[in-house]
């Protein structure tokens, strides 16, 4: 497969669901996995079709760093539980946008880099909008029933330090910065959260994406429609 082969499968199994409300897609994977660079891919095509598309991301919704590393800045477990407000990504953008919500979203509460408060408005979406949401540990209990499509993009370990070494040793303050938070924090923080959750299970299309220019469709559920 090429990725415009991927891309156009996900478009044309996203444009035939059906909903009263708009459709909320959750593309999970491993920091550095190139989720969001699959999910930013999918906004123009979609578009294309005539469809109006919110393009939001969990890391919009981070907790404040007292938070975040209340249980230590290398801590897995702290990891997993304390990085994301996920009750505010409900009420902010999943539930306004789902079943009998009002269509009233906030596409983010907090920037992590400056620290603070983003500055984003309420916005009111057409019904029959797509959201393109992306972010590491999505399908965790909390978040995943939200999703009407689930996306899991897959990259392993070895890969992800790789391109984690390129795109983020300037803002982790180096690259031994950068392999310490991946192999200390980030990495076992993502297999508990694989071992807690098991996101492949709840996907709708699994992605191999170990190579950006050629992923792969590895598994594909079947479009259950109401």
């Amino acid at each position: 497969m090429n990725i415009e082969t991927v891309l156009a499968e996900t478009v044309d199994a996203i444009q035939s669901l059906k909903a009263t409300h708009p459709l909320r897609i959750g593309i999970d994977g491993a920091s550095a996995s190139g989720k969001t660079t699959f999910a930013n891919r999918l906004v123009e095509p979609l578009r294309k079709l005539g469809r109006h598309v919110i393009r939001a991301s969990i890391d919009g919704f981070h907790n404040p760093p007292e938070i975040r590393y209340r249980q230590g800045q290398y801590s897995p477990t702290g990891y997993v539980e304390d990085s994301f407000d996920k009750t505010a990504v409900i009420d902010s953008i999943l539930r306004p946008l789902g079943p009998g919500g009002n269509r009233s979203y906030r596409e983010s509460l907090f920037d992590f880099v400056s620290n603070r408060k983003t500055q984003a408005k309420p916005q009111q979406a057409p019904a029959d909008s797509i959201l393109i949401f992306e972010g590491v540990m999505l399908f965790c209990d909390q978040l995943v029933h939200h999703f009407d499509y689930r996306i899991f993009v897959e990259s392993n370990f070895e890969t992800i330090i790789n391109r984690a070494l390129k795109r983020d040793s300037d803002r982790l303050g180096g690259e031994s910065a950068t392999l310490e938070k991946y192999n200390s924090r980030y990495i076992p923080g993502q297999k508990e959260y694989f071992q807690r959750h098991s996101p492949q299970k709840q996907a709708n299309l699994v992605i191999d994406n170990n190579d950006y220019r050629q992923p792969r469709i590895t598994f594909r559920r079947p479009i259950k429609q109401p």
